[in-house]
């Protein structure tokens, strides 16, 4: 479950982060938002975030 919640936050992130290059901030800071929140709720719940670069 633990490398589910991994990847999809790296998709978020990745995504977050195309959506910044275009120049669409609006978009890009709801996306960083919920990178944000995924790993305060796995930090909240004993699990590893895991890196984020």
């Amino acid at each position: 479950m633990e490398g589910q919640q991994e990847q999809e936050s790296h998709a978020t992130l990745a995504l977050a982060q195309a959506h910044f290059n275009r120049g669409e901030y609006a978009e890009a800071e709801a996306l960083y938002s919920a990178y944000i929140r995924q790993c305060a709720c796995m930090s909240s719940s004993g699990l590893s975030p895991g890196r984020i670069f």
